[in-house]
């Protein structure tokens, strides 16, 4: 029987409530929109204990249409009048915006991707993600339009404003959380991470390592090939992203990712002394010991693989890092780790038989098994 906690915290009632919609609603009446502000919210906070949190943007966007006039233009001039002041510039990351404003670029992804309506559509876009990312509605315009998009994506990469070059990037990944797929060529993504690649910002750094790391899932020779190139043009900014970029890869254990990052991936060493708990119930650690011993001068990554049995008797395995080191020959490294077996949301807990083992530089050693029970009543 699967062990999981109970939900303690709700993301969609914390980022659109009462209060963030009242931002919005504050906004519009500073436009010329001659609207019923008590009925509109009534309207959209009724629907919201029975949505999710995407189902509560695209409800805001069909409540706000209903207010908004039929004419597009005419739309989007309001929406521009109601948008907040920029986001900071001066920054250069932890600057996100506040996710009603999310709102806008959603109405205009809906209503505005047609060939009449395209060129301010994009526009408002990029107007609006110095407010609010616009990574998601940027997407059917890439669908539908990708030629044209792509052109206007390559522009925002040059833009001065950091938020609409992050929005280049951004808008591209493949494998976007939450968002439906671009279906952008990768050739075409890794043209636009060219002309990122030394930006600035790490807000921008950091999009453009996230969608590496999604390319990698899909083409991992084509992504190791790249940033071996960029590392020729070392920086701290650099080896960052080329850290972060790889980081499925490495978990993976990679070769050439690891080979890369500087790990030997025949890395000598003795293992001994290695100690796990047998037996365990949910709610308390798996407790492990080993002991290794470098041969060599080598940069050692270890780390701790645990095979959780799944509700079809199968398992899911999940590295957790335990040390990252230069050692010499000789150099001996204890090891300590614990993990949790609490149930959480995101991870149901079986009762039954898992594995761990040791991993150092992918080289997998001494998988142990041990019995999780469920908790006495």
């Amino acid at each position: 029987m699967a062990i999981k906690a109970e939900p303690t915290f709700s993301l969609k009632d914390q980022l659109f409530n009462a209060t963030s919609l009242s931002k919005l609603s504050d906004a519009l009446d500073q436009t010329r929109l001659r609207y019923q502000r008590k009925k509109f919210e009534k309207e959209i906070l009724d629907a919201f204990p029975n949505l999710e949190l995407k189902a509560r943007i695209d409800w805001m966007v069909t409540v706000l249409a209903g207010y908004l006039p039929d004419e597009f233009e005419a739309a989007i001039e309001i929406l521009e009048n109601a948008l907040p002041s920029p986001l900071d510039p001066k920054k250069t990351d932890d600057d996100f915006g506040e996710f009603i404003w999310a709102v806008p670029g959603e109405y205009v992804a809906r209503f505005g991707c047609t060939d009449l309506h395209l060129e301010s559509s994009l526009d408002f876009l990029r107007k609006s993600t110095m407010r609010f990312t616009a990574e998601n509605s940027i997407r059917p315009f890439l669908r539908r339009y990708p030629e044209e998009t792509m052109r206007f994506i390559r522009r925002c990469a040059m833009d001065n404003n950091y938020h609409v070059r992050r929005l280049a990037s951004e808008g591209i990944r493949p494998f976007l959380p939450w968002a439906v797929r671009a279906n952008v060529e990768p050739k075409q993504i890794f043209e636009v991470l060219e002309i990122l690649k030394h930006d600035n910002t790490r807000y921008v750094t950091r999009s453009v390592a996230n969608t590496l790391n999604d390319l990698s899932k899909t083409d991992p020779q084509k992504v190791i090939q790249t940033l071996t190139d960029w590392q020729k043009q070392p920086s701290d900014e650099m080896t960052w992203v080329i850290k972060h970029a790889l980081r499925t890869l490495i978990k993976q254990d990679h070769g050439g990712a690891l080979s890369l990052l500087g790990y030997p991936t025949d890395p000598q060493f003795e293992l001994s002394a290695v100690n796990a708990s047998t037996l365990i119930f949910v709610g308390e650690h798996l407790s492990y010991q080993c002991t290794i011993k470098s041969s060599v001068s080598q940069r050692l990554r270890i780390a701790l693989r645990v095979y959780y049995l799944k509700a079809n008797g199968s398992h899911s395995a999940k590295v957790f890092s335990v040390k990252d080191t230069n050692t010499s020959a000789g150099e001996t490294i204890k090891i300590n780790k614990t993990v949790s077996f609490r149930a959480i949301t995101t991870r149901a807990m079986y009762p039954g038989q898992h594995e761990v083992e040791i991993v150092v530089n992918g080289i997998a050693r001494s998988k142990r098994s041990f019995q999780l029970c469920q908790p006495s009543q």
